[in-house]
């Protein structure tokens, strides 16, 4: 046998053929349709906020609800790209000068929503999109509120810092299986989950199952000059 007909028939290239390569793992995840669409706050309105409000809506069917943001013109700007994009005038509960002025809205709001006083949805998860050494004051001042959070990596500038972050979501997590609530999730952003070494490993052990069961994995950060000047910035 010679020709195309011989590489179609090479057990590789059916694979290839069939959707089947080491390459397919690289494909998008479908298009996310909850069957509550989820309202997401989004505390800092820069590139990380801007980033993450575009794969939201471009990915998901939830809703970019609310944005909290210190400078007029980049709120303003984001609000009307993501938010009241459609409607002739913003709302108030839809802009927050800061992560403090959220927390004081949404801590009334739940009071009122408790005193039988019709309001409006609250908030179902919260990306915390500010400065490194600012994650710390935010994370722990709404973690009480039991929202889902996704916070930019890195988690925080100071061992300290990382253990009161993980005390006050520790407390929360308590609350809300105390109350009866459904556990919030955190989370931290970190791009190299999306590298395609990275997603072929997790390929090859999750769905094509090499290695058998995984019991220890001791990960060495395969990093280039760019991580570590950035790091060095920081």
């Amino acid at each position: 046998m010679s020709g195309p007909q011989q590489e179609t028939d090479h057990p590789d290239n059916k694979s290839r053929l069939n959707g089947d390569s080491h390459e397919s793992f690289l494909k998008a995840p479908d298009f996310q349709n909850f069957e509550h669409s989820p309202r997401v706050l989004v505390i800092g309105a820069g590139s990380r906020g801007t980033a993450y409000a575009e794969a939201i809506l471009q990915g998901t069917n939830a809703t970019i609800a609310a944005v909290c943001e210190p400078i007029d013109s980049k709120r303003e700007s984001f609000g009307k790209r993501f938010i009241w994009t459609n409607k002739q005038s913003k709302q108030s509960d839809q802009h927050f000068i800061n992560w403090r002025e959220w927390v004081e809205y949404e801590e009334k709001r739940r009071k009122e929503e408790v005193g039988g006083k019709q309001t409006e949805p609250g908030i179902d998860a919260v990306f915390v999109c500010v400065l490194d050494e600012m994650h710390e004051e935010v994370v722990c001042g709404i973690a009480h509120l039991g929202v889902h959070i996704c916070c930019e990596k890195p988690l925080s500038t100071r061992l300290e810092s990382c253990v009161k972050m993980y005390k006050a979501l520790n407390n929360a997590k308590k609350d809300s299986a105390a109350e009866g609530k459904k556990e919030p999730i955190f989370g931290i952003c970190h791009v190299l989950r999306y590298s395609p070494h990275n997603m072929l490993l997790r390929h090859l052990v999750r769905e094509k199952e090499v290695v058998g069961d995984i019991l220890s994995i001791e990960h060495c950060e395969p990093v280039g000059w760019w991580h570590f000047s950035h790091s060095y910035v920081r």
